[in-house]
């Protein structure tokens, strides 16, 4: 199963998209539990690949996955579906109480130094490295994602200062 996981991030990394989906999706069947996080590494292939209807069916799939990062993901590809509307702004709002360090990432505002963390904390600066690593070209690839992710975010940012 690791070899094979290999073999699908070497073609993904090779550009090699349908053989890498394949494996990928092979490896979910065999291992549905997913305990070796394949699901991190499919998922931003589709969505590279504007399969989004198939991002959607494994968001769905994995719909009680409680990382920010799936949950970046869940508001990306809602944004990419509908743009700034109800269903967007809702996955948005959960992502952003999952991790409020990811938005500067995401937004190549800032950068991680050095090597990707080995481990993570949840809500931590490591972990929005993470989630930049996994998502942050598509979010920057996506017309309008951008402007919509810093708007949310200052706006979040906002209403939590007005809170206290």
């Amino acid at each position: 199963m690791r070899a094979r996981f290999g073999l699908a991030q070497s073609l993904q990394a090779l550009g090699v998209r349908d053989a890498a989906v394949a494996h990928y999706r092979d490896l979910l069947r065999l291992n549905p539990g997913d305990n070796q996080g394949v699901r991190y590494s499919l998922l931003p292939v589709l969505l590279e690949a504007g399969r989004d209807a198939e991002a959607e069916a494994l968001l769905e799939q994995f719909h009680d996955e409680g990382t920010a990062a799936w949950a970046y993901a869940w508001a990306l590809h809602a944004f990419r579906r509908g743009g700034d509307a109800a269903p967007a702004n809702e996955h948005l709002r959960r992502a952003l109480r999952a991790n409020r360090h990811a938005p500067p990432y995401l937004l190549g505002e800032r950068t991680w130094p050095g090597a990707m963390p080995d481990a993570y904390a949840l809500g931590s600066q490591e972990e929005a490295a993470v989630i930049e690593d996994m998502l942050g070209d598509l979010w920057r690839a996506t017309p309008g994602a951008d402007r919509w992710l810093a708007a949310q975010a200052r706006s979040a940012r906002a209403g939590k200062r007005r809170r206290r």
